[in-house]
């Protein structure tokens, strides 16, 4: 009797540490998500958003990574590096290894340092600042640098006429983003024989003077005009441009391809050329249900931002599934290491700095919608 209590006695306690060890095993994957998600840059941050928590939504639904759910911290860093830098610093407090962010490029001024001081890895969706790349870091990047957009600037420049002349009006607080294009086109079209005539900074958020702004732009009577801002500044700078009834092509950065531009811009962005980081067009199988998900879910159709951190966190589970790790490290290498990933609309190809370098579009705004520019 003795020895059969013993046996029971060891059967529970066997069977309390297996109970024990399937906790410990099943202990959900955490990542944080870092974006604007207030204030005029908000749109990025919140498409971001949704399209990562359709990557966390199917992820779960297909048993999780190894088993294990997976559940999201977010933090808005309100487009504001030193806010940014305080929220990544709480999800380090937390434990948190594996961050998805930031979207704007002059966030990254303080927080990759930040990153790259501690155990941790950012996946980065839409920072796209040049000085990002060609760096052994802490990071994955899986959108192409600005250089690129400001190559196919002017490209449409020199296809309708405008590039010896060109005006560009630039937002100061994201200026790793902003001003690196403006850089680059500057380049692009000297040998050319174009040049910038004017430009001219502003500060989002701070309510700028859009029309005396314009206004000055207009009277340097220039061939083109850039802006390179959020989706509803550069809606805001085409209302007054059009409202002076200027005949001035203007060109858009990627940053402004959001629906804002559409709902705030209305008539006023009619005709105005951008670069687009995805194919709106597409009819890959991958995408469009995707996009017919994203629209039943949001009421909106996905832009580049959705895409991209979907894409980010998909890269993210692969990899930990693979590697069955939650070691930054080890993530890291196994992401370099694949190299070749199914995006949804095309391979993505990460490079062993971490960098992903993608196809870009050009559209034009007709009729109130997005069209592939011809």
């Amino acid at each position: 009797m003795k020895q059969q209590k013993i046996f029971s006695g060891l059967i529970l306690i066997i069977v309390i540490i297996l109970g024990l060890t399937a906790c410990v095993q099943q202990k959900p994957v955490t990542i944080g998500f870092v974006a604007s998600l207030t204030g005029s840059t908000s749109e990025l941050g919140v498409n971001g958003r949704n399209g990562l928590m359709m990557a966390v939504e199917e992820i779960n639904d297909a048993g999780g990574i190894n088993g294990r759910s997976v559940e999201v911290i977010v933090k808005d860093d309100k487009n504001d590096p030193e806010t940014g830098l305080a929220v990544d610093q709480e999800l380090y407090e937390d434990g948190i290894s594996f961050i998805i962010g930031h979207m704007t490029s002059n966030m990254a001024a303080l927080s990759i340092p930040f990153v790259n001081s501690k155990d941790i890895l950012m996946i980065n969706p839409t920072m796209s600042a040049t000085t990002l790349y060609n760096q052994d870091d802490h990071i994955i990047v899986v959108i192409s640098p600005n250089s690129d957009q400001a190559v196919l600037i002017k490209a449409s420049m020199v296809k309708n006429g405008g590039e010896k002349k060109v005006a560009v009006i630039y937002e100061s607080q994201n200026l790793a983003y902003t001003g690196t294009i403006k850089d680059y086109l500057a380049q692009e079209i000297a040998p050319l024989g174009g040049q910038v005539i004017y430009e001219e900074a502003f500060l989002s958020g701070s309510n700028p003077n859009y029309q005396e702004i314009t206004q000055r732009v207009a009277s340097m009577k220039p061939d083109s005009i850039v802006i390179l801002a959020s989706s509803f500044d550069a809606a805001m700078f085409c209302q007054q441009l059009f409202k002076q009834k200027s005949q001035i092509p203007v060109y858009l950065g990627a940053w402004s391809m959001n629906n804002d531009l559409l709902l705030q811009g209305g008539k006023a962005v009619e005709g105005v050329k951008i670069p687009s980081l995805i194919d709106l067009d597409s009819q890959i199988p991958s995408y469009t249900a995707f996009r017919e998900k994203y629209l039943s879910k949001y009421g909106a159709e996905p832009t580049f931002a959705a895409v991209y951190t979907y894409e980010a966190a998909i890269i993210l589970f692969d990899a930990m599934a693979e590697a069955n790790s939650d070691d930054p490290e080890t993530i890291k290498n196994t992401i370099i290491e694949k190299s070749t990933y199914q995006g949804l609309q095309s391979d993505i190809i990460i490079d062993e700095d971490g960098d992903a370098s993608r196809t870009i579009y050009e559209y034009v705004v007709k009729d109130g919608q997005f069209k592939k520019a011809e």
